[in-house]
């Protein structure tokens, strides 16, 4: 026998039946026939008289001190008053009062611990063979979640001190007992688990919620009802209670498998759900649970292979019927098979797609690309080798390989991905209320009114749509509305949107195509280019650019489409973030207007500190007394659907008592997407965004231009802000566009994980989150320098 059996050893407490009877009389003044049951350490019975079960009398093990059984007692009654439906046994006092009074063995001398629990009447679960199903794995899960959030709450100055055999968080005590394991498969499976805990399991532990926990809802605990097998009648033997992360709650329910299992995770997709539905749990614990759930198992078969093998004497009331045969089936399905499943089974975001058996499909690239192919159609990806991303913080996103990429490129998460704040905010929102705009919500008009307070006063009303090709095709529907013309304005290669409207609007979508397919009633702008454009190195550019507005506006009235609307992307992300001539937008403004036409400012990249402003046409040099909408959309809820729309009241009302008596989307400015909103605004104010805009948008450029001294490759670094233009040229001298060379470096920068995009041929765009900080904008340019010189 090795020296470490003393572990295993369960050194119950040793009484004559008769004794007990007798100390039962005399405490509790009852009689009866009693009934041993299974215990690890204590001794219990069942007493039943005539008037049937009395209730349980437990003796604790000699070694168990007093504040323990004091901890498990007042642990039962916290429940009890913080959730009176939870179906725990409370603790029934002596003849004086007492929860539990102290007795002398007859055998051995010691001293013990008696006390009586109220009988709970049911099944238990391992008497019951129909219980383990997929229903009762959830509702003891959720029971389990539901006495957990009771005892977040609790105190008791010996949480700390009820260690144990079991106890996940003190495992490694165990691992001694390894080399009284034969040697083989199963010796060096828990070696190497043993010593996973110690390097990385019990450490990240640590990371999750910890607080007191039943740890023991076994099926020899738990009780269902006589009539279901999945109703919980009653949570028993509070015996291993201690402090610990609330992940062995999970895993210790789930090591409970029913005859003929061969799915070592079933009851944990369960268990978890249903405790997920009470005690939400996180994503980092959720990927925790396959290193928990294995080393539960892990412990469970050694404890009981070393009692077997080693000290036949001390006995026991478990067989190792599951618990080898599973560790060795989920160590063989794997971490990421484990994660994915369970991801997918609380709705997490999964890792990578997996089949409707749980199974992973292959993660060969294209076996992916096939199936969303499959399943999505044809769809146009970034880069020739698409990226699969799986999660995003900051200004990064990471691929399913835990690659890191610096996100240059989208243009959506303009507050960062994910950021905390706003994620809170339509938790808590969608938590509460998520309704539309037909009833009365007070975030609703509070979002709008302080989206508009710096505003000027005729720029005083909201109208919420679902994005910013919805916002631009309602404000170009108004502007037609109310100016009784169809005729449109807009610059050459400009975007707007993917409504049948907007996409008029959005040469980028047709100018390729025949002149015969082009929209009659649409008109391009030269665009105002001053480092390659016809009038770059004019001093009176802005004019001339303008001029081409009286051009435009004689063509539509030519073809019978007098001027609706203007509209402008000022921060002409779509032009390669060109920087107009002083004085242009305002020029082209004012020939609209004279024509009874409108003035639409499309701030969909443009605004919310992007620019170093917070409104993009405002510090685009566009006055806002000649701004009659601001359309909004992207960035608005950093990614949450929502569009809005911003005019004057008497346009609004012009509009809906005219041709438009009902305005309304069901979506539209729902109080989920306004509190993402609202979220983003307090971000903007509270962390500085629009001056930081500004700070690293400018070192960005000097970054840049030294670079230009030293590769000639580029030509011009241009924008504002948080949005910068680079053109890439093969001369200098003649500014010829290196349009090959700028797919190169695009190929170049993601091989560097930099995600960057372009804008026209030539011209690269770069928009970073306005999270980044000095730290990113050195890993752009050394990535930018490295690809460079790449390309020679």
């Amino acid at each position: 026998m090795t020296n470490h059996s003393s572990l295993a050893n369960r050194n119950p407490p040793q009484f004559e039946l008769s004794q007990i009877k007798s100390l039962v009389q005399e405490l509790y003044g009852l009689e009866g026939s009693f009934t041993a049951l299974n215990s690890e350490r204590d001794l219990a019975w069942l007493i039943r008289n005539d008037d049937g079960p009395q209730g349980v009398i437990k003796i604790s093990n000699a070694q168990e001190p007093e504040g323990i059984v004091d901890l498990q007692i007042k642990a039962v009654d916290h429940i009890l008053e913080q959730e009176p439906t939870l179906v725990v046994p409370p603790v029934i006092t002596t003849r004086q009062g007492k929860a539990y009074d102290w007795i002398t063995s007859d055998i051995s001398g010691e001293r013990h611990m008696i006390r009586l629990i109220a009988f709970m009447d049911g099944r238990v679960v391992e008497d019951t063979p129909d219980a383990y199903c997929d229903a009762y794995y959830y509702n003891i899960g959720a029971t389990m979640g539901r006495m957990n959030a009771a005892l977040q709450s609790f105190y008791h100055p010996y949480a700390g001190s009820n260690k144990h055999l079991w106890d996940l968080g003190h495992c490694l005590q165990l691992r001694d007992m390894i080399s009284g394991i034969p040697e083989g498969e199963l010796r060096d499976l828990l070696t190497s688990v043993f010593a996973l805990a110690e390097q990385h399991t019990l450490p990240a532990l640590k990371k999750t919620r910890c607080q007191l926990v039943h740890q023991d809802a076994n099926d020899a605990n738990v009780m269902v009802s006589h009539d279901d097998p999945t109703e919980i009648a009653a949570i028993l033997d509070f015996g291993d209670v201690g402090f610990n992360s609330i992940l062995a709650e999970i895993v210790t329910i789930s090591e409970t498998y029913g005859e003929g299992e061969e799915d070592p995770i079933r009851p944990l997709l369960h268990v978890a759900q249903g405790f997920d539905s009470a005690y939400p749990l996180t994503g980092q614990e959720v990927d925790l649970l396959f290193d928990v759930m294995r080393l539960r198992l892990a412990m469970a078969s050694l404890i009981i292979n070393f009692r077997k093998l080693n000290d036949p004497e001390a006995g026991t009331h478990l067989e190792d019927r599951f618990f080898t045969k599973m560790l060795f089936k989920l160590n063989d399905m794997g971490q990421e098979t484990v994660t994915r499943r369970l991801r997918e089974a609380l709705r997490f975001p999964v890792y990578s797609p997996i089949d409707n058996e749980g199974q992973p499909f292959a993660t060969d690239q294209n076996e992916l690309v096939q199936h969303r192919e499959q399943h999505l159609g044809k769809i146009w990806h970034f880069y020739d080798q698409p990226l699969h991303i799986t999660r995003a913080q900051g200004g990064w996103m990471y691929s399913a390989d835990g690659t890191a990429y610096l996100d240059a490129y989208n243009n959506v998460p303009q507050m960062g991905h994910c950021h905390p704040h706003i994620v809170k905010a339509i938790a808590r929102q969608a938590e509460a209320l998520n309704t539309n705009t037909r009833y009365m919500c007070d975030i609703v008009a509070d979002y709008a009114a302080r989206l508009t307070k710096d505003l000027p006063d005729h720029l005083d009303t909201c109208i919420f749509v679902n994005s910013g090709s919805e916002a631009n095709d309602l404000a170009v529907q108004i502007a037609q509305s109310l100016s009784g013309h169809q005729g449109g304005l807009v610059l050459h290669n400009a975007y707007h949107g993917c409504t049948e409207l907007t996409t008029k609007y959005s040469p980028e979508s047709w100018q390729h195509l025949p002149e015969a397919l082009h929209p009659k009633q649409i008109e391009r702008l030269i665009e105002p280019d001053m480092y390659n454009g016809p009038y770059a190195d004019q001093a009176d550019a802005a004019t001339r650019y303008a001029a081409d507005a009286d051009r435009a506006i004689a063509a539509l009235d030519n073809r019978g489409y007098k001027t609706a609307a203007l509209l402008l992307d000022t921060a002409l992300c779509a032009h390669g973030v060109i920087t107009p001539p002083e004085g242009y937008f305002d020029q082209v403004a004012d020939k609209t207007r004279a024509t009874g036409g409108y003035v639409i400012a499309d701030e969909v990249q443009a605004g919310l500190g992007r620019m170093g402003s917070f409104w993009g046409f405002m510090g685009a040099g566009l006055n806002p007394e000649k701004v009659d909408f601001i359309t909004m959309g992207k960035p608005v809820a950093n990614g949450h659907p929502l569009g809005v729309v911003i005019l004057s009241s008497k346009m609004m009302k012009q509009f809906i008592g005219g041709t438009h008596p009902l305005l309304f989307s069901t979506f539209g400015g729902n109080t989920v997407a306004c509190a993402a909103g609202m979220a983003v605004l307090d971000v903007i104010e509270r962390e500085q965004l629009v001056q930081k805009s500004n700070d690293i948008g400018d070192l960005l450029r000097a970054r840049l231009r030294q670079l230009a001294e030293i590769h000639p490759l580029i030509g011009d670094v241009r924008g504002r802000g948080m949005l910068v233009g680079i053109e890439l040229v093969n001369c200098r001298e003649q500014r010829t566009r290196a349009e090959a060379e700028t797919e190169q470096l695009i190929t170049e920068m993601i091989k560097r994980h930099v995600m960057i995009g372009k804008s026209l041929p030539g011209t690269l765009k770069v928009r970073p989150s306005l999270a980044w900080g000095e730290a990113e904008v050195d890993f752009f340019i050394n990535a930018m320098n490295e690809s460079l010189t790449a390309l020679g």
